[in-house]
C-alpha cells in the first residue's frame, strides 16, 4: 500500500487516552500527525454519583468507552448476573471486554444510539428498568426512546467533559494542517472555542456521522467528509480514498 498519507497533515482531536491507535495507523501510512485533544475526560467521584440500586435493574447501557472506563474505575462491587450489559458499538464493547464485564447486546456499524435502537431485542421494553451510563449531559434520543417503548431509564453519569487550554503556539499548529478528524458533536465545537479562527472551517474535515456533519456544515466548515463507521480503519481508509481521488 505504500505511504498513501506522505506530505498529509494529520489533526486529530480525540482525548489523549482514546487516540493512540488512530494515531498510530495514520504515522504507518505516512501522515504527518498533530495531536490536539479538545475534550479533557474527568471522572465523577462516586460519592457524586446518582444513588441506583443495580440489583434492581435490568439493563445497563455504556454510551462510550469513556463511559465504560469512568464507572469501572469508580464502582465497586459486582454486578447481578442476570443484569445485560449493552454497548453502542465495538469500541465500547472491547473496553467492556478488556474490563471484565460481559456484553450482551452490541450496536452494529456505524455504532450509536440509532444503531443500538434499531436491534430487534430494543423494541419492546415494556417494564424494563434500564441505567444509562454517560457524561455530564448528552443526548436525550436514547432515554426518550426506550420510554416510548415502555421502560423506565435512569441516568448515571459519571464523567465531565471540559476544554483543555493551549498557548498560541498550538493553535498556530491545528491551522497548519490538511485534515481534521472530529468524532463528536462536543468535539467540534470546543475545537472551534480553542481556535478561534475562521480558517479552521476551510480545512478539510472528516467526521464519523451525518449528525456531526450537519453541526459541522451549520457552523461553516466548506469540506466535510463522513467516515463508513466510527472505528480508526473507517476513519484512515476515508482520508486515504479522498487523497486518491484527488490525486494526493
Amino acid at each position: 500500500m505504500g505511504l498513501p498519507l506522505k506530505g498529509i497533515r494529520v489533526l486529530v482531536t480525540r482525548p489523549e487516552a482514546q487516540a493512540k491507535t488512530l494515531l498510530e495507523r495514520l504515522v504507518t501510512l505516512g501522515a504527518e500527525v498533530v495531536a490536539l485533544p479538545v475534550i479533557e475526560i474527568v471522572a465523577i467521584a462516586p460519592t457524586s454519583w446518582l444513588a441506583v440500586d443495580l440489583t434492581e435493574q435490568d439493563m445497563l447501557i455504556f454510551v462510550s468507552r469513556n463511559a465504560v472506563l469512568s464507572f469501572m474505575a469508580g464502582f465497586e462491587g459486582t454486578l447481578p448476573e442476570e443484569m445485560q450489559c449493552v454497548a453502542v458499538g465495538a469500541a465500547t464493547a472491547k473496553c467492556l471486554f478488556e474490563s471484565g464485564l460481559t456484553v450482551d447486546i452490541q450496536a452494529p456499524p456505524p455504532a450509536g444510539s440509532e444503531s443500538l435502537l434499531a436491534l430487534s431485542e430494543m423494541q419492546d421494553m415494556t417494564d424494563k428498568r434500564v441505567v444509562i451510563v454517560r457524561g455530564e449531559t448528552g443526548r436525550e434520543l436514547l432515554a426518550d426512546t426506550l420510554i416510548a417503548r415502555g421502560a423506565t431509564t435512569t441516568y448515571l453519569e459519571v464523567y465531565r467533559r471540559c476544554v483543555p487550554n493551549y498557548d498560541g503556539t498550538r493553535v498556530t499548529e491545528a491551522l497548519s494542517v490538511d485534515w481534521l478528524i472530529v468524532t463528536s458533536v462536543a468535539g467540534l465545537q470546543n475545537l472551534c472555542q480553542i481556535v478561534n479562527n475562521e480558517g479552521i472551517k476551510l480545512k478539510m474535515l472528516l467526521v464519523v456521522s451525518e449528525r456531526i456533519k450537519q453541526v459541522a456544515v451549520g457552523l461553516g466548515f466548506q469540506h466535510v467528509v463522513v467516515s463508513e463507521d466510527v472505528s480508526d480503519a473507517a476513519v484512515v481508509s476515508r482520508i486515504v480514498k479522498i487523497g486518491q481521488e484527488n490525486g494526493k
